[in-house]
């Protein structure tokens, strides 16, 4: 089975400084020292049957009401994004942030 790559529907940022972009150069120097440059600058392929799957497959964990993971399983694969995944992936150092997806 050959996996179709979905096309994409969010492109990442390019962070380069030209003559053309001066009055966006204090914004580019913000996010590029920001710890959410890794996120914004991730190409990452998204596979559609992959992508189905995941959703078709999806189930919220929940604590006091409180949801603290989406868990979903990929062919034999199971998949659990929570705060401290998200944390750790994209190194955001905040470990001592948000625990759970609730609003603040």
């Amino acid at each position: 089975m050959s996996l179709n790559i979905k096309n994409p529907h969010n492109y990442h940022p390019i962070f380069e400084k030209t003559s053309k972009n001066t009055s966006f150069q204090s914004i580019i120097d913000l996010l590029t020292s920001s710890k959410y440059k890794s996120i914004l600058t991730v190409v990452a392929p998204v596979h559609t049957e992959t992508l189905r799957q995941f959703w078709f497959n999806t189930e919220i964990e929940s604590e006091n009401n409180n949801p603290v993971a989406i868990t979903s399983k990929v062919g034999k694969s199971v998949i659990r994004i929570s705060p401290f995944t998200i944390s750790t992936t994209f190194a955001l150092d905040d470990l001592g942030g948000k625990t759970n997806f609730e609003k603040p």
